[in-house]
């Protein structure tokens, strides 16, 4: 069992993540024009003032910080970090430029998501069981390896951006499925990955600080699909290094991204008959934010509670995710328990969902008017 390090080498993580995000913050007016996200007419757009877009900086300095420090303790550790940043360059690169340049479109970075993927199975490989004996079979050929480890990984990057669209639920959730990982590694023995997932939760803490509540700097396409990234090929790696870690973790850990995702796509594709990549403002975090918490509020607010109305959807998502990432830390064996968790975590969105859409909003649900009177319904 994996010990644990000395809690400086975290608290400096965290730090290097914190004072790069301070450094975009401060030094915002000297660049804002290329990094700023400054177009408030998008349908996915939940924020009344402009931030810089490249917070996925601190997160990825964060990072490597925690490579430096406290990756020399560990030979296994000290390959597989690197390995793992290398993998992760196209697509961080790609979110990256789009975050400054707002020209690279979905599926240029789609591609640059498999791409990384694709260099993560050459250089550790990718999965070969899925718990069933004729998939584990066809996982023996290296091609369905990997074009499996491709779609798998890359979509999983691709969806944690998905979710990204208030102050601090990515980064939270982000946070949530890598303490997640981090324990199954413990409970298993796995060091290497225990350490890079613990510097990953103390990078991305050290960014929320100026994220939430008030969303001073976003976590941006680059930070995003750094993360989610780095989330799914440590949760490979997690069922590859370890057979007793059931292969349906591996999807129970990711499974609120990649459900809003497919949810997602089904529901533009098939409810709406529009095009799958086309943005619109139905996510269940925008749901919630004008149908319950901006409906406690009245609908002309300064910015500076417009911003913390944003960061009051956030909660609930991350409740939402615990749904599904509670069973998966804890019966990480189990690929039965994992399924039903996964079924009910399906369950709970969609209910929601239907719920929120048709205006039947739970009365429990409704947060504290905070001081003013219920604005009734906010559309």
């Amino acid at each position: 069992m994996p010990e644990l390090s000395e809690p400086f080498s975290w608290l400096y993580i965290g730090i290097v993540a914190f004072m790069v995000g301070g450094l975009i913050v401060v030094s915002e007016r000297w660049h804002s024009k290329v990094t700023g996200d400054t177009d408030m007419s998008k349908p996915q757009a939940m924020h009344s003032r402009a931030a810089p877009r490249v917070g996925g900086l601190a997160v990825v300095a964060g990072s490597l910080a925690g490579l430096l420090v406290v990756g020399p303790r560990d030979f296994t550790l000290t390959w597989l970090w690197p390995v793992l940043f290398i993998s992760a360059l196209p697509v961080f690169a790609a979110g990256l430029l789009e975050d400054i340049t707002k020209d690279i479109g979905a599926d240029k970075r789609l591609i640059a998501a498999f791409i990384s993927a694709a260099i993560a199975w050459w250089l550790l490989g990718g999965l070969t069981r899925v718990g069933m004996p004729w998939a584990d079979w066809m996982l023996g050929f290296w091609p369905v390896s990997l074009v499996f480890s491709m779609v798998a990984v890359g979509g999983c990057t691709h969806a944690l951006n998905i979710v990204d669209g208030m102050n601090g639920l990515a980064g939270m959730v982000a946070t949530l499925m890598a303490t997640s990982i981090a324990l199954v590694a413990w409970q298993v023995g796995d060091q290497p990955i225990f350490l890079i997932a613990v510097s990953l939760v103390c990078a991305t803490l050290g960014f929320l600080i100026w994220n939430f509540p008030y969303g001073r700097v976003f976590l941006g396409d680059g930070g995003a699909y750094f993360l989610g990234f780095m989330l799914a090929q440590l949760a490979v790696q997690l069922v590859v290094r370890n057979p007793g870690v059931s292969p349906v973790y591996a999807l129970a850990v990711l499974f609120y991204p990649v459900f809003e995702t497919l949810f997602s796509i089904w529901r533009r594709r098939v409810i709406r008959g529009t095009p799958v990549d086309q943005p619109d403002a139905l996510h269940l975090h925008q749901l919630i934010f004008r149908r319950v918490v901006r409906a406690a509020w009245r609908h002309d607010l300064p910015d500076g509670e417009s911003e913390l109305c944003n960061a009051m959807t956030s909660p609930y998502l991350w409740v939402l995710a615990l749904i599904g990432l509670v069973p998966a830390t804890v019966w990480w064996g189990s690929a039965w328990i994992l399924s039903a968790s996964l079924l009910v975590f399906a369950a709970a969105y969609i209910w929601l969902y239907r719920r929120l859409v048709s205006w039947r909003r739970p009365g429990w649900l409704s947060p504290p008017h905070l001081g003013r009177e219920d604005g009734g319904r906010a559309d």
